[in-house]
């Protein structure tokens, strides 16, 4: 039997965000496209731009190739020499501008190619009226250094994009839409992806899921999870956070340092990334047909930290989050089958803040 994961044969590729596509992932989109080609036509809509505007959302589409008689007679004699020097410099000019976009990007959110496979979607808002697999955002721009008590208490309550001055806000939903016999599991991660000026030493970060929240930094200088105020500072405090009631761990992430009257102060302890630059990974576990979830990313320069220092200024911060299927061998914890990631897109940063 043929193995449909090799690389297209031939001499002209089909793409996708100018990636090369495996013969799995031709053959998943051509079947994708005659399945919403038929639920259209079902539905009674026929035109062929509508059909490509709601493949395109799904990204059930190949990149446009305009190729000739006239590119094909280019190849042989001194005019493949010449193309070559400008495919080169183009190539060039596009490896450039491919690092400002790194830079000057936007936030994304991205599923697997097991994931589409297997019926996953994306969506700004939980009706899903514009299913897709890849969602974007954009960035904060001069962001200055806040408090976490200055985050609302509803900033989980808005959907898509809802930044506020001094911290970024975006709010999406995943979606099952696969068999209704299979169960799966699938992983998550909040990844930085670039940064310039140690901008993460003072990024502070939140994460809900389905409502309940976990609060991000990475550790102090003397390797332990931060504290804010300091630990053996009992002089000052957090007074009455909101957003304890929303914690799904609060007796870890916040110490109680006083009562006086009708207000609590607390010290924040957030969990630390994992690593330099991964904030936070996760996993959903028997996730059925039908069923939602939430998640609300929030990030921003904690003016508390002590690493929140003028030197951070004209900075930036690249951050995305990715989904993959995981096999039962993976959610028990025993060793399981390598799992081969398969990012076909162009992922973009977020710049959060910059001069």
């Amino acid at each position: 039997m043929e193995n449909k994961e090799t690389r297209q044969r031939g001499f002209f590729k089909k793409t996708r965000g100018g990636v090369e596509l495996t013969q799995q992932q031709v053959h998943d989109i051509k079947e994708g496209r005659k399945k919403l080609r038929k639920q259209m036509k079902d539905a009674k809509v026929y035109t062929k731009k509508e059909f490509e505007l709601t493949a395109s959302s799904m990204g059930l589409y190949f990149d446009k190739h305009r190729t000739g008689g006239l590119l094909l007679w280019l190849f042989h004699g001194r005019a493949l020499a010449s193309l070559l020097a400008a495919l080169l410099l183009l190539l060039l000019v596009l490896l450039i501008f491919s690092g400002v976009s790194q830079m000057r990007g936007h936030f994304t959110i991205n599923l697997s190619d097991d994931m589409f496979r297997n019926g996953f979607v994306l969506s700004e808002d939980k009706a899903f009226t514009t299913p897709t697999t890849q969602l974007y955002s954009d960035p904060v721009e001069d962001a200055p250094c806040i408090s976490i008590s200055s985050i609302p208490v509803d900033v989980d309550a808005y959907d898509g994009k809802h930044n506020g001055r001094g911290y970024f806000a975006y709010t999406f939903y995943l979606r099952y839409e696969g068999d209704d016999e299979t169960e799966v599991d699938y992983e998550y991660e909040l990844v930085i992806n670039s940064e310039s000026k140690k901008t993460s030493s003072a990024s502070w970060a939140m994460l809900f899921v389905d409502g309940k929240m976990t609060v991000y930094a990475e550790k102090g200088e003397d390797g332990n999870a931060e504290a804010i105020p300091a630990r053996g500072d009992n002089t000052r405090g957090y007074r009455n956070l909101p957003l304890v009631d929303q914690t799904a761990n609060p007796e870890e992430q916040y110490e109680v340092i006083a009562t006086k009257g009708s207000n609590t102060f607390y010290r924040v302890i957030p969990e630390s990334f994992k690593t330099d630059s991964v904030i936070t990974k996760g996993k959903e576990e028997g996730v059925k047909s039908g069923d939602v979830h939430k998640y609300t990313v929030v990030l921003w320069l904690e003016g508390d930290d002590p690493d929140c220092v003028d030197d951070l200024i004209g900075g930036h911060l690249g951050v995305e989050m990715n989904y993959r299927l995981l096999d039962s061998e993976d959610v028990s914890g025993t060793k399981g089958r390598s799992l081969k990631e398969r990012w076909d897109s162009i992922w973009d940063s977020l710049v959060f803040w910059e001069d």
